[in-house]
């Protein structure tokens, strides 16, 4: 059957399976010694030998040439016999002494099929092939050949044909022999899976102990004579198959829990092994046949059924593992003695240890050992107040996966295997920096399962300063491969012809063994494991493992760190989104893993703390068989990134952890993302997943990007050191080694070049790029060149400016704000101005006069665009009102009005007091109550804006409007020619007639007045007024001119004293007064045309009568005197 790498497939025949092959090499005793003059093989020939008695020994050596070590990357050894024996080929005189070799390596004889053995070219050699004699298959089985035959078969002498020739293979593509487990499942149902546990348990089993040897090696003896029967006999083919599927759930328990197993033999599993024994013991000869009876009786083969798997492996002495999980790390605080935690462990019943005493940094930490409940005995000691912390031993794994392709792509991938072209860590162009490069030793420690320091291309590389942690000794040899591979990928030796090239020429390899055979250890170990590094002066540790959080680990990365050691880690391989530890610590870089078409691989861990990833997948390096072997995993990914650091240390030993992991992730180069099945956007309400925001540039999944090896030695070679870059920024600076070339680029937009001055100092003029850009900054010189990534900062929003105030009669506005800034001065929909700040981030902008009032915004934009929050500012009214326009007042007003500025406050002020104030409306009129005020007042006005600005003063005189009250005239009669009165004092009094002005005159200042008018007809109705200074006119007096003349004396006729009436004539309507000594005897009324007559009685002739007319002022006439006189008959 053909396998990948791993050379036949065995069974655990004496316990549970016919089939086991081994990985690892195992020791059993040699029969004979090694002739000091073994037969030399040479390339291409054949020699013969020949054997005649069961158990004889032939010897052979193979010192390849140089040119075939550089020609060839294995010898195939061809054997050639027909009878039953054995071909053993071992790298080293020593190994051969000891039967020390890989299972590979042996080949068994049965038939005339011949048989070969791929011998890779990674020792210096000797190699050396031993062959062995069983005998005939037939005469060993004591057998006849043809039942028929009339004799027995007889023994003959055996011939066998030896050499070897050159062959170039791929890695991982060897050959393996036939196996009785592979020829009974050949073709049928469940033989891949069965084939798959098998091996499992090959490896992570019987490989892993020397039990486990020697019971594989018993195999090895006695698989020639099953296989022969199992061709000739169908039926035992067929029992084997049936047996081996009732054991497949036994298999399946196994290669999952190896030798923690806890699964029971049962009664038909039991049956399937004896059932299997028989077939064994009756198949074989009578030499192995005895050791085989001797290992079941040792395991009790036929008293399995109701056993663990577990129980049964350790009784044998076939359990591998050196963890114990059931212990407790207690870490005390500074300055506490150990006795109180003794006491406590005592009361628990628990053993108690130093980690590592008198040691000043785990001096003070302890392990107890507990058979169960470790989570809450942990809990419990770390409430104790001298304690520190106190966690449970954690199991870590190696992190790696068995997968083959082409070779070394990640040094140089020319898009082989349908690769992508470049994906690689650009090693043909570090080497030539390497090569001109004066570079010191670096010192890189493997914490891991061991280092194989015998293959050639490690011989020289891996110093003998190493520990075994698991085993607690001074030979860290690896029984697992994995540190071996991981410590190939760093330094296999180049340019030798053996096997591969490692990334750095300049590490030495200190081995530290922390995990066991089958590749797990414990917190502790791996704690003890980082110490010891850091104290034999390791510059980087390479911990291609991983676990839960170990707080004991976590306190040596911190002491590794507080020692300048760089710590690099791989990120897991669980595909999911959390790095696992101790990647995931601060105090490390974490590294996931791509494949070469330079895409993240889907098994490697993400998350946050993840730094960059490396080539991972498909990775070739040497295993302790000497075989170049394609592995998969962070595990390979960490070492590459290993390497590089020590690179960067052999160009500048100064460099501290921060400054190599900025190196390395500044330098990366940005690889595709593929995460089909962890999609990070699935939530699940119950357990929400916190996101944060990530930095620009990275991403969870791959990092700051792919690990480039030769940007990042050419970085510390051109000491590129680029300061931080915002978006305000218009200049990249930085420094690198004189006359270094410079290009700032965006994608392939190039902004701007430089050259280093001779200070190292450079300056790229750029135009301001947005925030979180990623511009990549190339810098060449000589071999080296190298791309850093420049993140592009994003700057905070320009405070709010400060504004001094603003009034209407300014032209600029003034303040502070962030230097560097735009400042603009805008109102809601124009921008009135703007100017940059100074040095000390004041402003003046121009802008025209605003009204006040005006609401301005005023903001600060960086270079960025960022626009602070606007500043508001009103327009303050520095501008007084104009004097108030004032109506006239009078003395008989009670408010005082105008116009003034809208809005503004009038005041009216008397004497410098305030008698009135109001505010103007909206179109500025005023009206302002006050008393009524003298005339000739003088009223002082002024207007008040809402700024508090007063206007000049508008002076007001109260004016008179009062006009004179009536002017008192005394009694004008038809006799005067004067008007008098009083009046107002200064008063004009005016004397109308018919609304004509008969006369005028001033009143004197006592108002006393006299006006010279002509005499008027009495009746006359004259109107008198009065008329002030201020012209005001007093109601007219209406006087009417009295009749002062008296009638005339009435014309009176004669009376007799017949007479009973007096008659005659006067002035019309007076009325007629007739009186007799003094007394009126009778009066009457003339009428209108004055006639009268005035009846009285009768009188004596010669009464004297006196009769006067009174009209109607009263004026009296003249008396006339009438005598009656006698009527004569």
């Amino acid at each position: 059957m053909n396998k990948r790498v791993l050379g036949k497939l065995a069974s655990l025949m004496l316990i549970f399976s016919l089939c086991v092959s081994l990985l690892q090499p195992f020791a059993a005793k040699a029969d004979n010694g090694i002739p000091d003059e073994s037969p030399q093989l040479e390339k291409g020939q054949v020699m013969e030998g020949e054997f005649d008695q069961p158990g004889q020994v032939h010897w052979y050596k193979i010192i390849p040439t140089q040119e075939e070590i550089a020609k060839d990357s294995h010898m195939r050894i061809k054997f050639t016999g027909s009878f039953e024996g054995a071909v053993s080929a071992y790298p080293s005189l020593e190994r051969a002494e000891k039967d020390e070799t890989f299972e590979s390596y042996r080949a068994y004889v049965s038939t005339e099929a011949p048989v070969q053995i791929e011998m890779p070219h990674a020792w210096t050699g000797p190699y050396y092939i031993k062959v062995e004699f069983y005998g005939g298959y037939y005469d060993e089985m004591d057998m006849e050949m043809d039942p028929e035959a009339e004799e027995p078969y007889e023994p003959l002498n055996f011939t066998y044909q030896i050499g070897y020739e050159g062959v170039k293979l791929p890695p991982g593509t060897i050959l393996g022999e036939a196996c009785p487990v592979e020829l009974s499942t050949e073709k049928k149902a469940s033989a891949v899976e069965i084939l798959s546990q098998l091996r499992s348990v090959r490896d992570n089993l019987l490989s892993k102990t020397e039990q486990g040897k020697q019971l594989s090696t018993l195999y090895y003896k006695m698989a020639p004579y099953l296989v022969t029967k199992m061709v000739l006999d169908k039926n035992i083919k067929e029992t084997v198959y049936k047996d081996l599927v009732q054991l497949k759930p036994l298999f399946k328990d196994i290669a999952a829990n190896s030798d923690q197993s806890s699964y029971r033999f049962s009664v038909n599993d039991q049956k399937a092994i004896n059932e299997l024994y028989e077939i064994v013991i009756k198949n074989v000869p009578d030499h192995v046949k005895a050791e085989i009876e001797q290992k079941a009786l040792e395991i009790g083969l036929i008293t399995l059924a109701d056993q663990k798997v577990s129980d049964v492996l350790r009784k044998s002495n076939l359990a591998f593992s050196n963890s114990d999980t059931n212990r407790i790390i207690v870490k005390l605080k500074d300055g506490k003695i150990v006795s109180g935690l003794q006491q406590k462990a005592k009361t628990l019943g628990l053993s108690i240890a130093s980690l590592k005493s008198n040691d000043r940094v785990l001096g003070n930490t302890f392990v107890l050992k507990a058979n169960s409940n470790v989570q809450e005995l942990a809990k419990q000691f770390s409430k104790l107040p001298e304690v520190e912390y106190a966690e449970p031993v954690q199991k870590y794994h190696k992190q790696s996966q068995d997968i083959h392709y082409q070779y070394q792509w990640s040094l140089e991938n020319t898009g082989q295997d349908s690769g992508k072209t470049a994906a690689d860590i650009r090693y043909e162009k570090l080497q030539q920096l390497v090569n001109q490069s004066n570079l010191q030793d670096v010192l890189i420690a493997v914490v891991d399962t061991g280092v194989d320091n015998t293959l050639a291309d490690l011989e020289e590389k891996v110093i003998l300063d190493g520990y075994d942690f698991v085993n607690r000794d001074n030979d860290p040899y690896d029984d697992e491969g994995h540190g071996t591979h991981v410590a190939g990928i760093i330094a296999a030796a180049s340019d030798n012809n053996y096997s591969i090239a490692g990334i750095n020429q300049k590490a030495k390899i200190l081995p530290v063994k922390v995990l066991d055979a089958s590749g797990s250890g414990d917190s502790d170990q791996i704690a003890l494991g980082i110490k010891y590094a850091v104290d034999h002066d390791a510059k980087v540790i390479n911990l291609s493992l991983g676990g839960g959080k170990s707080r004991v680990i976590e306190e040596m990365l911190k002491y590794a760190a507080s020692k300048n050691v760089t710590v690099v880690a791989a990120s897991g391989n669980d595909g999911s989104m959390e790095v696992s530890h101790p990647a995931s610590s601060d105090r490390a870089i974490a590294v996931g893993a791509t494949s070469r078409l330079d895409i993240v691989s889907d098994y490697s861990n993400y998350g946050e703390g993840l730094d960059l990833v490396a080539p991972g997948t498909e990775i070739p390096s040497l295993l302790p068989d000497g075989n170049v072997t394609f592995l998969s995993g962070t595990s390979m990914a960490a070492p590459h990134v290993s390497a590089v650091a020590g690179l960067l240390l052999a160009q500048n030993p100064n460099l501290k952890p921060a400054e190599i992991k900025k190196i390395l992730t500044e330098t990366a180069d940005n690889v595709a993302v593929e995460d089909v099945n962890n999609d990070e956007g699935y939530y699940d309400p119950e357990y929400p997943i916190p996101t944060q925001p990530t930095q620009p540039g990275y991403d969870k999944v791959s990092g700051w990007g792919r690990l480039n090896a030769w940007s990042a030695l050419s970085a510390a070679d051109l000491n590129v050191a680029v300061n931080d870059l915002t978006d305000n920024d218009t200049k990249v600076t930085g420094t690198a080694k004189k006359d270094t070339k410079i290009e700032v680029k965006n994608g392939d937009n190039l902004l701007g070049t430089a050259t280093a001055e001779a200070d190292g100092k450079f300056i790229v003029t750029i135009q301001p790029q947005m925030a979180n850009q990623i511009l990549q900054l190339s810098a060449k010189n000589g071999k080296s060149e190298t791309k850093v990534k420049v993140i592009v900062k994003d700057t905070l929003v320009p405070e709010m400016p400060f504004v001094n105030n603003v009034t209407n009669l300014d032209e600029v506005v003034t303040g502070e704000a962030a230097v560097g800034t735009i400042v603009k001065v805008k109102t809601t929909s124009t921008v009135l101005g703007e100017a940059e700040t100074d040095a000390n981030g004041h402003f003046t902008v121009k802008i025209k006069k605003q009204k006040d009032g005006t609401s301005l915004y005023v903001t600060a934009t960086s270079l960025s665009g960022k626009e602070s929050e606007a500043a508001k500012v009103i327009v303050l009214d520095k501008i007084a009102p104009a004097a108030p326009k004032v109506n006239a007042v009078s003395d008989r007003d009670q408010s005082v009005t105008g116009t003034t500025e809208a809005n503004a406050t009038a005041i009216v002020k008397s004497n410098g007091k305030t008698i009135g104030s109001n505010k103007a409306d909206a179109k500025g009129k005023f009206s302002v109550t006050v008393k009524k005020q003298k005339a000739g007042t003088v009223l002082l006005v002024t207007a008040k804006d809402a700024s508090g600005n007063v206007s000049k003063t508008t002076k007001v005189v109260v004016k008179d409007k009062t006009p004179p009250a009536l002017p008192k005239v005394k009694v004008v009669t038809d006799q005067d020619k004067l008007i008098t009165g009083t009046t107002e004092a200064n008063a004009t009094v005016v004397v109308k007639l018919k609304g004509k002005t008969i006369a005028s005159k001033k009143a004197n200042a006592k108002g006393k007045f006299s006006i010279v008018i002509k005499k008027q007809k009495a009746g006359t109705v004259l109107m008198v007024t009065a008329k002030d200074a201020a012209g005001n006119v007093s109601k007219a007096v209406k006087v009417t001119v009295k009749d002062k003349t008296p009638p005339a004396a009435p014309k009176v006729n004669a009376v007799t004293n017949q007479h009973k009436v007096v008659t005659g004539k006067t002035e019309a309507k007076a009325t007629v007064v007739v009186k007799l000594k003094g007394k009126v005897i009778g009066t009457k009324k003339a009428d209108a045309k004055g006639n009268f007559k005035v009846a009285i009685k009768k009188k004596k002739a010669g009464t004297v009568l006196t009769v006067t007319a009174k009209d109607s002022a009263g004026n009296i006439s003249k008396t006339t005197k009438v005598t009656v006189k006698k009527l004569k008959k």
